[in-house]
């Protein structure tokens, strides 16, 4: 049975999961109080062996093996899901226009400090490197959408940016999209195409995922390409499973 979820149904499950860490760090951050997001738990006699949480139209899912996924199927195409992001182990009932697949990397290299002098940016010029790095597997949301969301999470410190400069300009910066207690994870890697290849994406992950396990926690990305696979394993990073996100499914 899937039900609406509050925060004692979502901590139940005591797991440091990357796939669980994106649902319950929304949580954290939106609540149950606005009509763009909303969370869902599955329970088999009485037991939660399911969280699924909603951004707009997208989807993610925490799924174990005691979950009933043809309920979970049917749940999303009742929804109206946009895209749903979950573990590759579990396949649904569902097909789709587009299947982008994966890997998640946890980090698991020693302690990092850089050398050089990271900062935290302002969101507009984050916002225009973001944009200068586009690609068919990286799309950067409207820039108010992107400036709420952001702007909302820093001030609950659900969400924190570093960047480096070259000559006074922004030019590669990294951010946490989700944040827990107990997990982190890194995305909106980005380096100005002027300045590529000089290591200054490498030198903000791994400071920034030394940082994060410093702090007890775990620090996880997604990587949608064999060549950010190999970038992030050069960091430090080790691959602890797949996920498969599935566009306008049905």
């Amino acid at each position: 049975m899937i039900i609406e979820a509050d925060r004692e149904k979502l901590t139940a499950l005591h797991t440091t999961d990357p796939f669980y860490t994106r649902i319950l760090s929304l949580y954290e951050s939106y609540g149950g109080g606005y009509d763009f997001v909303g969370f869902w738990v599955q329970e088999t006699d009485g037991k939660t062996v399911s969280a699924i949480s909603r951004f707009e139209d997208k989807f993610s899912l925490y799924l174990t093996e005691d979950s009933d996924l043809e309920e979970v199927a049917a749940f999303l195409r009742f929804q109206g899901a946009g895209a749903v992001m979950t573990d590759s182990r579990y396949t649904l009932e569902l097909t789709s226009e587009q299947v982008i697949s994966g890997q998640v990397l946890r980090y698991a290299g020693g302690q990092y400090n850089s050398e050089s002098e990271l900062y935290t940016p302002e969101i507009k010029p984050l916002y225009a490197l973001l944009q200068s790095c586009e690609s068919d597997i990286f799309r950067v949301p409207e820039y108010m959408s992107f400036l709420s969301d952001v702007t909302h999470r820093r001030n609950l410190n659900k969400c924190a940016i570093m960047a480096t400069d070259v000559g006074g300009v922004l030019a590669s910066a990294v951010m946490t999209v989700s944040e827990t207690e107990s997990a982190a994870i890194l995305g909106a890697v980005a380096t100005h195409p002027d300045f590529r290849r000089r290591g200054l994406s490498r030198e903000l992950v791994k400071t920034l995922a030394s940082q994060i396990t410093s702090q007890g926690r775990a620090a996880y990305v997604f990587s949608a390409s064999i060549a950010n696979t190999r970038f992030y394993q050069n960091s430090g990073f080790e691959i602890c499973a797949d996920f498969t996100e599935l566009i306008k499914p049905f």
